[in-house]
């Protein structure tokens, strides 16, 4: 299990858990992001917003919330 900050581009993972407060999940779930979401990351640096690719949508993450997701690793690209 590793935070989705720390995923590089192309990775693929599900999200285990959500280290966050009512408002972040519920900003999360508004697009779709809740635990057991499948997700692949568009472009992860390892500073700056996350964009990651969920039903076939991309979704702009900052590097704090990104940090606060957690993911299951599933494959890489």
């Amino acid at each position: 299990m590793i935070p989705l900050s720390m995923m590089s581009s192309g990775e693929q993972g599900r999200v285990v858990q959500i280290r966050g407060g009512r408002g972040m999940r519920n900003r999360l779930a508004d697009v779709g992001i809740r635990e057991g979401s499948e997700i692949a990351v568009v472009t992860g640096q390892r500073r700056g917003p996350v964009m990651v690719l969920h039903d076939n949508t991309k979704v702009g993450i900052g590097f704090g919330m990104a940090h606060r997701i957690m993911i299951e690793p599933t494959k890489r690209q």
